[in-house]
């Protein structure tokens, strides 16, 4: 009897579990390429944010770390570190990619900023001008004395070439060194 009931269980637990409306799985090839931009995390917050460039459309939806998912490929207040992007289309289909959100202190924040805004081309973009590119955030932090002799004492000559920095951003990069010139001050 007690096998009866096993078989019995087991025919229904086979049968049961398929129907000719199962068919193949509708997300296989689901896979994208997908391209974004990222700003930090400052000053301990979470404010730092991703933005999906591609693939875009109305039909897709954008989530963060299993979040609810959105419209907007526009993701932000994000904490500093690893954070899972995924891409859902209609059907319910996903592709995901990690993206790791860098925690910048405030005053590095600031020194970075007037290296993108005042170094290129001549030290970003591949550029390397008397040895040394700031493409990177361990190149602009080991490059700290060179930054300040250069920005804000002039020796030999002031930088960037175009003309000095005004007396606010020379002192914002006194400021960073005198707290450490590191990543996270």
């Amino acid at each position: 009897m007690k096998r009866l009931f096993i078989l019995a269980g087991l025919l229904v637990t086979l049968l049961g579990g398929c129907s000719k409306l199962d068919g193949p799985d509708r997300c296989v090839g689901t896979n994208y390429d997908i391209q974004f931009t990222k700003n930090p995390a400052i000053g301990g917050v979470n404010n730092g944010s991703i933005t999906v460039l591609y693939p875009r459309g109305d039909t897709l939806k954008y989530a963060v770390n299993n979040g609810t998912p959105q419209q907007s490929p526009n993701l932000t207040g994000l904490a500093p570190g690893n954070n899972i992007v995924k891409v859902i289309n209609q059907k319910g289909c996903s592709d995901t990619i990690h993206v790791m959100i860098a925690a910048y202190g405030p005053k590095y924040a600031a020194v970075r900023q007037l290296m993108i805004g005042y170094c290129g081309p001549c030290h970003l973009n591949g550029g390397s001008s008397g040895g040394k590119n700031l493409d990177t955030d361990s190149s602009i932090v080991a490059s700290w004395d060179r930054i300040r002799i250069r920005c804000v004492n002039g020796l030999p000559t002031f930088m960037p070439q175009n003309g000095q920095l005004t007396a606010i951003d020379k002192q914002k990069i006194t400021d960073w060194v005198n707290a450490g010139h590191r990543l996270t001050d």
